[in-house]
């Protein structure tokens, strides 16, 4: 409605600036005759001139005033878009442009799309940033603008991988930083970090290195405290191969960031240097670092920012084996993560408007300018201007309606997924259970035909198989699968070798007793249920060959050194019939489940030394 206002008012003082014309051609060839015939006449034309002239400068001052009011308010504008920029609140930069970009003239709405550009890249909205980008390389810029869209615009090739496209903005850029050296101190080192993180993201990395201590040092020329602690970061990126070089680069950062009171920088920086000493396995200082994130994060409007301290936090408990911690954590992070993607949704639905407005708008004046050219008569004026309010509004009702209908669309997707999400978790655990129910047949199956066997030995190896998939079923009942966390999920492996004992005690004929010592250990399945096979061939191969003077005692020590878990495993039998010589089905199964866990083992007599890696 502004800018049919606009071009209201703008017709309307065409027609009145029109007629004052007309009226002071008359009034003047009235003067001059009168001034010719009667002196007095004349004096009353200076009396007239005066008034007018009176009249008009009043005009003047009042326009005066107005236009000086309007460079304060852009002004205020800039410095408090700057301020949002600095400190990374770009949903915040972006409501203040969009809410006040139809109050200024062309050039200053120019220049307002130009930081729109750079807010638009850092929230993640690419396709629009781009758009925007190429509607203004099509306009009128100044050349600082020019250097500004142009490095905003290697930006989001890198992040599309278009490497070609890249290289051409970046000597874009460089070649207007020659034609124009005025600009060059306050862009030089932005360039040249855009520069750098081209040849890093593309192999390059010793000429970005070298590209990337240039702009360090031109930053501390011409004191450029807004970029240096960005150079820092480059540079510790740049020595991922030296992890104390490394640091000592980001903690430089982390010190000029807090110097500028880049509230969210400083959390960045806190997150890389902790994710830094969680890769050195130095828990203690990782924690401290991102304890000081959390703390710092309270009034952070980033919320993706946010998120990425709590998931750090949440693998550095997992790290320490503090699950609970852990998924504490992970249910922040999680939380945070949904609401920067429904801030991204609305963000992306309301700027897919304001383009399509700007669009229009650009279209439209366009239009108005070919009328306005074209005729001066004031009937055609008026008539297309009605037939483009009209137009206008039937447009935006037209919008508005379809974006309510793409919003229930999107509402309705959501909801189906969800359903569909629920039912898989269903079949997940229906199918978990039906296993486990199948297992039992099956074993009562076997305990059946045990029974009905008369030959002895076919009895024992009845038994054996009873006990082999018994010990299948125990990592099914200790195990839950879940759709969504399927790589986290994890079986108590003390629990688990508890319960293989027991399975034993309950059905061997033979007596004995066990000193477990067993670390609690989460395995995932793929490990745990090789392990329960192989320990049940080591228990079976203990009651069926070790001979013993008095009870027989079983020894398993379980415990995780570094990334390797080692398992020690003994009787106290004199006397080992069991001939390994042999090919028996126990050895078979031994021998195939340590190579599955991809481990080896040693054995002495009746004792076995097993290790196998931890992945």
């Amino acid at each position: 409605m502004a800018f049919v206002f606009m071009i209201f008012r703008t017709k309307i003082n065409a027609f009145i600036t029109f007629l004052t014309r007309q009226s002071r051609k008359i009034i003047y060839l009235n003067l001059m005759k009168n001034a010719i015939n009667n002196f007095k006449k004349k004096q009353k034309l200076h009396l007239f001139i005066f008034v007018i002239m009176r009249k008009y400068s009043s005009f003047f001052l009042l326009f005066l005033m107005v236009f000086c009011s309007g460079q304060n308010a852009f002004h205020a504008l800039r410095k408090e878009l700057d301020n949002k920029i600095q400190n990374s609140d770009y949903p915040t930069a972006l409501e203040l442009i969009n809410q006040n970009r139809e109050h200024y003239n062309p050039e200053e709405k120019t220049d307002l799309d130009v930081s729109k550009v750079k807010i638009l890249t850092e929230l993640g909205l690419y396709d629009e940033a781009f758009k925007l980008s190429q509607n203004l390389i099509n306009s009128k810029l100044t050349p600082e603008q020019q250097i500004k869209i142009h490095i905003e615009r290697e930006l989001i090739f890198e992040i599309n991988n278009d490497e070609k496209s890249c290289k051409i903005e970046i000597d874009k850029a460089e070649q207007l930083l020659k034609d124009h050296p005025e600009f060059k101190s306050k862009n030089y080192s932005h360039f040249l970090i855009r520069k750098s993180s081209y040849y890093r993201v593309n192999g390059h990395r010793e000429l970005a290195f070298k590209i990337a201590n240039e702009a360090k040092k031109y930053a501390l020329l011409v004191n450029d405290q807004k970029n240096l602690p960005d150079v820092e970061l480059i540079l510790g990126l740049g020595n991922r191969k030296n992890p104390e070089k490394m640091l000592e680069h980001f903690q430089r950062a982390l010190y000029l960031y807090k110097k500028l009171h880049h509230n969210e920088a400083i959390n960045s920086m806190y997150n890389n240097i902790s994710f830094l000493y969680l890769s050195k396995k130095d828990y203690k200082m990782a924690n401290i670092y991102i304890d000081s994130a959390i703390a710092n994060s309270k009034n952070s409007k980033v919320l993706n920012y946010r998120a990425d301290i709590f998931q750090l936090k949440s693998e550095i408990m997992e790290k320490q084996n503090q699950p609970d911690s852990a998924l504490h954590y992970y249910k922040l992070a999680s939380g945070l993560y949904n609401q920067f993607n429904n801030q991204q949704r609305d963000l992306k639905v309301k700027e897919l408007g304001i383009q399509f407005n700007f669009q229009k708008e650009k279209t439209e004046k366009e239009q108005l300018q070919k009328n306005i050219a074209g005729t001066r008569k004031l009937n055609i004026t008026l008539f297309i201007l009605l037939v483009v309010l009209i137009g206008f509004i039937w447009f935006i009702l037209k919008s508005k309606k379809r974006i309510e209908v793409q919003k229930k669309e999107i509402s309705d997707n959501n909801n189906a997924l969800q359903r569909n999400l629920e039912e898989k978790q269903f079949l997940v655990q229906e199918l978990n259970h039906r296993v486990k129910n199948n297992l039992s047949v099956i074993l009562s199956l076997i305990d059946f035909q045990k029974d009905e066997a008369e030959n002895g030995l076919h009895k024992k190896k009845f038994e054996d198989l009873y006990k082999r998939i018994r010990t299948i079923m125990i990592a099914h009942e200790l195990y839950s699968y879940n759709i969504n966390h399927s790589d986290h999920s994890y079986i108590e492996i003390q629990d688990y070798t508890h319960k293989i004992f027991e399975t034993h005690k309950n059905s061997s004929g033979r007596e004995f007793t066990c000193d477990l010592k067993s670390e609690n250990l989460l395995l995932k399945v793929d490990k745990a249920l090789p392990l329960g096979l192989l320990l049940n061939e080591l228990i079976t191969n203990s009651l069926k060959h070790a001979q013993s003077d008095g009870d027989l005692r079983l020894t398993l020590n379980l415990k995780k050194v570094e990334n390797n878990i080692e398992i020690g495993y003994q009787d106290n039998g004199k006397v080992f019939s069991f001939d390994e010589s042999k090919s028996s089905l126990g050895i078979f199964i031994i021998e195939g489940m340590i190579k599955q866990l991809r481990g080896h083992y040693r054995r002495t007599s009746s004792e076995y030394k097993i290790t196998f890696p931890d992945v």
